[in-house]
């Protein structure tokens, strides 16, 4: 069924001008495509069959009709096909829609909650000025500044910016989770998503499973912070994904993670880090680097073209 999901995702995809790297259909569609796909092959071999048998018996009135249910069939298969791909695209592009408003939201109340406390945070100011205390308006400064950095951060979630409709709902979900766990992610997008050199499914459960990791590693932390990095190197023909989160456990062993069944957190198998090691392994133009410091545990995924 794969196979035939994958020949079929290139064809039409072709006529869509889409890559198909970058497109993957609903679980719906696919069993649209395989049905339409077997129940035609079937009647093609079972009327092929047939002809070939009783040519000779059959009235050719008989054989023009069903040469014509055959191919009001396929029609009418071409035709469910294009309903299905339209309705993915559509639902896609709604769900597309509605994470991009609720970013919005986000932004909106941290732009209203920032304007209701603009004279509150004037006065302080000149409450620092007037009493010449200068390290106290230094360290009101950084605290006015992380808020206003918070505000343009969320400013690049948006579709334009990251050009991909699954990506773009799988960094804001994650976004959605790490602010409920009040951890501050940093974002970086330097990175056309239209011309990344891996399936987009795979892509997504790469920075699903790593993202879920820094996520859970960066609640237990005091300061609790992600940095999402992604750029391009066209110089060395190669797409850079970083995922760097602070942490506690710094005995980590690094070369370990991979290793099936290894997790450093209560309740977890610790397949998804596997999962990724055999997914590399079987892609030559895939690199994961795993690295620490005393700050950060480090993640960076090289795609080369």
């Amino acid at each position: 069924m794969q196979m035939l999901h994958n020949l079929f995702t290139k064809l039409i995809l072709k006529i869509f001008k889409t890559n198909p790297l970058n497109f993957t259909f609903s679980k719906h569609t696919k069993i649209t495509i395989f049905l339409n796909l077997l129940i035609g092959v079937f009647i093609l071999c079972l009327h092929s069959l047939l002809t070939y048998h009783y040519i000779n018996y059959i009235p050719n009135i008989i054989i023009l009709f069903n040469f014509a249910l055959v191919l009001l069939y396929f029609l009418f298969s071409i035709h469910s096909i294009s309903k299905a791909i339209q309705l993915d695209i559509t639902s896609r592009n709604l769900e597309n829609a509605n994470n991009y408003n609720n970013s919005l939201t986000i932004l909106y109340d941290k732009v209203k909650g920032f304007k209701h406390d603009f004279d509150n945070m004037v006065d302080s100011i000149g409450g620092f000025i007037n009493s010449s205390d200068m390290t106290g308006l230094k360290k009101y400064y950084s605290s006015l500044r992380n808020d206003c950095f918070s505000i343009k951060n969320i400013q690049v979630l948006n579709p334009e910016t990251i050009n991909n409709p699954g990506i773009y709902n799988l960094i804001v979900s994650k976004y959605q989770k790490a602010l409920d766990e009040n951890i501050k992610i940093n974002f970086e997008f330097f990175f056309d998503f239209n011309n990344v050199n891996i399936p987009i499914y795979n892509l997504s459960r790469i920075l699903g499973i790593l993202l879920d990791n820094a996520i859970e590693a960066a609640k237990e932390c005091e300061e609790k912070e992600i940095n999402l990095i992604f750029r391009e190197s066209p110089r060395n023909n190669v797409q850079i994904i970083i995922i760097e989160n602070t942490y506690q456990n710094k005995d980590i062993d690094t070369s370990k993670i991979f290793e099936k069944g290894i997790s450093g957190k209560d309740g977890h198998t610790g397949l998804g880090l596997w999962e990724i090691n055999q997914f590399i392994k079987t892609n030559n133009n895939v690199v994961l680097k795993t690295s620490k410091n005393d700050k950060y545990f480090r993640q960076q995924l090289e795609i080369y073209l």
